[in-house]
C-alpha cells in the first residue's frame, strides 16, 4: 500500500540511494534486536555492551563506549545498569588507579548467549531470500564500505 500524496510533494524518482536504505536498514535492525533482548532484560544499547564484551573482555569504558558508539556518559549509564543486573564485573585496573575493566560473569555470558540466539534468528529472516554467496558477497561489501570510511573493523579475516 502507498503513502497518499501530499500537495506538493514531488514523486519519487529513481531509486533510493544506497546510504539512504542502509540507514532505514539499521533502523529496521535496531528495533527488531531491542524487540528480541528486551525479553532479557535489555536495550539495544546494553546487548551491544555485553556483544562486544563477549568477543573482547577486559575493556575501560572509554573502550567499550569507542567500540559501541556511544558517548563515555552513556556506557557509563549502560556499564551500571548491567553491574546492577549481575551481567558484568569490574576490577581495578593494577597499573591504573581509575581504570576498571569490565568482564561478563557467567551469568552475563548466558544472557548474552541467549540474546545472540535471537539476534541470529531475526538475521536468517532478515537475509531468507539470499543464497550463501550473495551473503557472503553482501558482508565483504559492507565490510568494504566501512573500511574506505575508516569506520572500524580491521583486518582479521572474514
Amino acid at each position: 500500500m502507498s503513502e497518499p500524496a501530499i500537495a506538493g510533494e514531488r514523486e519519487e524518482v529513481g531509486p533510493a540511494r544506497i546510504s539512504y536504505v542502509i540507514a532505514r536498514l539499521e533502523r529496521a535492525i535496531r528495533t527488531a534486536i531491542n524487540e528480541r533482548v528486551r525479553e532479557h532484560g535489555l536495550t539495544t544499547l546494553q546487548y551491544t555492551t555485553l556483544s562486544v564484551l563477549g568477543r573482547r573482555g577486559g575493556l575501560s569504558n572509554a573502550q567499550l563506549a569507542r567500540r559501541s558508539y556511544m558517548t563515555p556518559q552513556s556506557m557509563s549509564e549502560v556499564i551500571e545498569a548491567l553491574e546492577d543486573k549481575g551481567l558484568i564485573q569490574r576490577t581495578r585496573h593494577p597499573n591504573h588507579r581509575r581504570v576498571m575493566p569490565a568482564q561478563l560473569t557467567p551469568k552475563g555470558m548466558k544472557v548474552l548467549e541467549a540474546c545472540d540466539a535471537a539476534v541470529d534468528d531475526m538475521e536468517s529472516e532478515m537475509l531468507r531470500d539470499l543464497s550463501e554467496a550473495e551473503r557472503v558477497a553482501l558482508y565483504q561489501g559492507l565490510v568494504s564500505s566501512v573500511r574506505a570510511l575508516h569506520a572500524g573493523l580491521p583486518d582479521r579475516g572474514l
